[in-house]
C-alpha cells in the first residue's frame, strides 16, 4: 500500500523528470530499514618480537575510544577452526589481572574479573610469549596476526575479529630512515646536476 502511494506520487503530474527522481531517492531511503548496532569491543593490537631463540614476542591490546563494550578477553592467533602462529609457544604470561594459557599454536588471553577487563580508550600492555619461531617465521605465517576479542569470558558474545599488526623494531625503523635520508641525498645532487 505504502509502496502504491509512493509511485503514485512520484508519477503525478506536475513534477519533473528530475524532480521525480530526487523524490524517488528521497522517498525510498525514508522508507528503508536502517539499523543501528551497537559497537561492541573494537580491539586492536600490537606485537614486536626480539631475541635470537628463544624469541620473545610483546604484545599489547586495546579498545577503541568509541566501543560500546570492554575487551575481557583475547585469543590471540586465532579465528574458530584455525590456529595462526608456526608452532606452539614454549611460555606465555600476561599482566596482573590476566590469565595466559597457551591453546595449541595460539594464545589465550582473559581478563581474572570485570575489573581488569580493557575499558573504552584504554590500552594494556604486558602480554607476552616465548616460542622457537622467529619474527620472519611468525611474518611469513599467514594470518599469524589474527585473532578474537570478546567482551568478557572467551564465548561471552559472538566476539570481534581482528588483526594484531607487528610494530618494526628499532633497528629495522633506524635502517628504514637511513636509506630514506641516503635516497633522498642522492635524488637531490641528480637534480643538481640536471
Amino acid at each position: 500500500m505504502k509502496n502504491a502511494l509512493l509511485s503514485k506520487l512520484i508519477r503525478s503530474t506536475g513534477i519533473t523528470a528530475a524532480g521525480r527522481i530526487l523524490l524517488g531517492l528521497i522517498l525510498a531511503a525514508g522508507t528503508a530499514t536502517t539499523s543501528v548496532y551497537a559497537q561492541g569491543q573494537i580491539a586492536s593490537g600490537t606485537i614486536s618480537g626480539s631475541g635470537g631463540g628463544p624469541y620473545t614476542y610483546d604484545l599489547s591490546f586495546s579498545d577503541a575510544g568509541n566501543a560500546t563494550s570492554p575487551v575481557g578477553s583475547v585469543w590471540y592467533a586465532w579465528t574458530p577452526g584455525n590456529f595462526y602462529l608456526p608452532g606452539a609457544p614454549t611460555s606465555a604470561s600476561a599482566p596482573a589481572g590476566w590469565t595466559a594459557t597457551i591453546s595449541s599454536d595460539s594464545i589465550q588471553f582473559v581478563a581474572d574479573s570485570p575489573a581488569d577487563d580493557i575499558t573504552a580508550g584504554s590500552t594494556l600492555a604486558g602480554f607476552s610469549y616465548e616460542a622457537a619461531f622467529s619474527p620472519a617465521q611468525l611474518a611469513a605465517a599467514a594470518n599469524s596476526g589474527l585473532s578474537v576479542a570478546y567482551s568478557g569470558g572467551l564465548f561471552s558474545d559472538a566476539g570481534s575479529t581482528f588483526t594484531v599488526e607487528t610494530v618494526p623494531e628499532p633497528s629495522t625503523l633506524a635502517l628504514v630512515i637511513c636509506g630514506a635520508t641516503g635516497l633522498s641525498l642522492v635524488g637531490r645532487r641528480l637534480l643538481r646536476a640536471a
